[in-house]
């Protein structure tokens, strides 16, 4: 299944209940990177609410030490917004939002039911700051269409 598609099917059932959600999605860092496995942290540490959606550090040690061996690094930190108006980075985002440059974040507006990724929200980390990502750069950046993506549940106790 391709990356887009399990990010969505993950993100529905917070979505469905009025609360964000997230994953992580990894791979090898290149040019053109594919995302090679798509990651829902779980559990004891990962908030799910109306407003927020956030990992705590146990959790982020836990994708790592699943990912490392596998040669995987984060590509992009992807969250809904309960919105269906073009995603914006919340001041939340920015503040509290993966800082690691050219690292992608990306909002999937109503809950994650939108299927149609031009309507996700883009933004890459760069100096500082997220900027939004054109559609051309996208293309560039990372490649989405990739067939057998992985997909993993991961806590802080480890993958299920």
């Amino acid at each position: 299944m391709k990356a887009c598609e399990q990010t969505r099917l993950a993100l529905l059932p917070a979505g469905r209940c009025g609360c964000e959600s997230g994953v992580f999605w990894l791979g090898e860092r290149a040019s053109t990177s594919s995302v090679a496995a798509v990651v829902k942290p779980i559990g004891s540490g990962v908030v799910e609410s109306p407003w927020q959606w956030s990992v705590a550090p146990e959790v982020y040690a836990a994708v790592t030490a699943w990912a490392k061996p596998r040669g995987l690094t984060l590509l992009a930190a992807v969250h809904s917004h309960l919105s269906t108006r073009r995603p914006r980075m919340s001041p939340t985002d920015r503040s509290q939002g993966l800082k690691v440059p050219d690292a992608l974040a990306v909002i999937v507006p109503t809950g994650g039911d939108e299927l149609d990724t031009t309507r996700w929200g883009w933004f890459v980390y760069e100096s500082d700051d997220y900027r939004t990502l054109e559609e051309k750069e996208l293309a560039a950046r990372v490649r989405l269409t990739a067939r057998g993506c992985e997909y993993e549940e991961i806590s802080k106790e480890g993958s299920r």
